[in-house]
């Protein structure tokens, strides 16, 4: 038996697997044969070679390559899905005129932390604190680095730089936590608008589903949809995460969401994905391309899209049109 091992932790592994005729391999048993332990490794690729025959089996040449499952195994990511959940409730002191829009786009936890973000937290509960009529929480997508909890990997399944998910699914919920809980003392309504992002399109529809049974006083509306659309007074608001149909986002937002669009003197379409900010003017329609807090990670760095103003604001409308931009 050969082992090779890489830097970023895979590991490549040969040797020569004995077959009883009728027998079949799983990939936890090619694993054992190679001495790895299925509970901590996964295949990434194996091929196997006809070597020889021999009168009680046929011996193969066995190549594998694998890598650590690390993160949370699905023994512990059971018990913590369905552990009991206790809902808050928060009791309203508070409220105002006005509305809040707080678009949260491509924090990507796991490679943003709490820490991170604990002084904008702060100066997001003081404009919070004014009081408001309703208060939209959007989340627009890529919430969490990774879809999935053992491997750090896109929807797609392109490779990531290592996170921790579930470190990143505890500081999330923390950071959102907060945010809903000083939300519910200082508006007369609350509600959350959530879209998947092309790095945890899943993950996040799970993350939000708790949410709404953690908060039971907040209006949740979790999609595996692209879009969605919502008005406040004449105000309406459409969200995508922006890495599909961007260019044809106005004309969707009036064709998808006509009592929407007919209703509402004051239109803007919210998205994110690139990580910086734009603002334009589409005929009326104000397209708001989200910035991030989030620092740059390793594939930004590589490719020089380090230069753009770590951006994240928040938008206070009246009945019928925009009135504050805060710059968080």
């Amino acid at each position: 038996m050969t082992n090779e091992y890489d830097s970023d932790g895979t590991q490549s592994s040969e040797t020569i697997l004995k077959v009883v005729r009728g027998q079949k391999l799983t990939p936890e048993d090619v694993l054992r044969a190679h001495g790895y332990d299925p509970e901590q490794w996964r295949i990434s690729n194996a091929t196997s070679n006809y070597w020889k025959q021999t009168p009680e089996a046929t011996l193969y040449q066995s190549k594998i390559r694998l890598a650590p499952k690390g993160g949370l195994q699905p023994k512990e990511l059971s018990v913590m899905l369905n552990e009991d959940v206790t809902p808050i409730r928060v009791t309203n002191i508070k409220a105002g005129r006005h509305n809040l829009v707080i678009p949260l786009f491509d924090l990507h936890f796991g490679i943003t932390t709490l820490e991170m973000l604990r002084p904008r937290l702060n100066d997001l509960i003081e404009i919070i604190g004014r009081g408001y009529k309703h208060v939209v929480i959007e989340l627009g997508g890529d919430l969490l680095h990774s879809d999935f909890m053992a491997t750090t990997q896109t929807v797609k399944g392109t490779q990531l730089d290592h996170a921790d998910t579930v470190k990143a699914w505890s500081e999330a919920k923390q950071f959102i936590g907060a945010i809903i809980q000083a939300c519910l003392q200082n508006a007369a309504h609350v509600s959350i608008r959530a879209i998947g992002g092309n790095h945890d399109f899943d993950m996040q529809w799970a993350f939000v589903d708790g949410l709404s049974d953690r908060y039971p006083q907040v209006s949740v509306y979790n999609t595996i949809e692209y879009r969605q659309a919502f008005r406040l007074d004449h105000v309406g608001i459409m969200m995508a995460h922006g890495d599909t149909a961007l260019r044809k986002l106005p004309m969707l937002f009036a064709t998808e969401h006509s009592d929407i669009w007919a209703n509402s003197t004051w239109r803007e379409v919210h998205y994110g994905h690139f990580h910086h900010e734009v603002v334009d003017d589409d005929s009326g329609v104000i397209l708001r391309q989200m910035g991030t807090p989030k620092p740059s990670d390793n594939y930004e760095k590589k490719n020089g899209y380090t230069m753009s103003h770590k951006s994240w604001k928040v938008f206070e409308y009246d009945e019928s049109r925009l009135r504050v931009t805060y710059d968080v």
